[in-house]
């Protein structure tokens, strides 16, 4: 293993990958998921510190829910590869799953692609739970979303091409090809006075420290995440 791992990690369809750190996002689902906010994936985040391999999921939405959900799963599914997003054959991820009874009471199992599980933490996750190996270490709660986002802008933007698409050419997609007053309209927008319109927003995290040799071998590691409900 290089003394650096390359990272990537989705959720939903949106990808970002770095060398250092990869994060993921969406603020937004389905209605099937809108019912219960604490299983809406916002970003699936995975970086190394310390020799290990640190992965975190935030939910809720925009507005954070009081607590995570006592009815469902929260999965990381982890895998390395020796080359970049090279898929995980379907059902063979290596997983880390988390159930919270309460907000002071979880449990996780690390488990690999035979299924055999080979690390496992209960107790409070609400400060740290941390493992009888000392290879998985749990925290979850509210924080700061550390995801920037100019919503403002976006939506400047957004407006500023439906204003204009009446009059633009499309390619064959569909998709409103830009003339220049556009893009530079757009850029403006998008860049000069950006702020992030999430910094006042906390959201509920879970962030998972583990072995970097979890999810097996190569040199770079795939990471998404899913919320399943208890018997489904």
């Amino acid at each position: 293993m290089r003394s650096s791992i390359q990272l990537a990690a989705m959720v939903s369809l949106a990808v970002f990958a770095g060398s250092a750190v990869a994060v993921a996002a969406d603020h937004t689902d389905g209605s099937e998921v809108k019912k219960d906010s604490s299983t809406d994936i916002n970003d699936v985040f995975a970086f190394t510190k310390d020799k290990k391999l640190v992965v975190a999921m935030s939910v809720g939405g925009v507005t954070a829910p009081a607590a995570l959900s006592n009815a469902a799963v929260y999965t990381f599914h982890i895998d390395r590869h020796a080359a970049p997003l090279a898929p995980a054959a379907m059902g063979k991820s290596n997983t880390l799953s988390c159930k919270f009874a309460s907000a002071t009471s979880a449990e996780c199992w690390a488990v690999d692609s035979t299924g055999k599980t080979v690390d496992y933490v209960k107790g409070d996750p609400s400060t740290a739970m941390t493992s009888a190996s000392g290879k998985l270490k749990i925290h979850t709660g509210l924080h700061q979303d550390p995801f920037f986002f100019f919503l403002v802008g976006l939506n400047k933007a957004i407006e500023t091409v439906q204003g204009a698409a009446a009059g633009l050419m499309a390619y064959p997609s569909g998709c409103p090809k830009l003339n220049q007053a556009t893009v530079e309209t757009l850029q403006g927008q998008l860049t000069g006075t950006a702020v992030n319109n999430f910094a006042a927003l906390n959201q509920q995290i879970i962030v998972a420290e583990l072995d970097p040799a979890f999810g097996g071998a190569g040199d770079y590691v795939a990471v998404w995440g899913s919320t399943n409900k208890i018997g489904n």
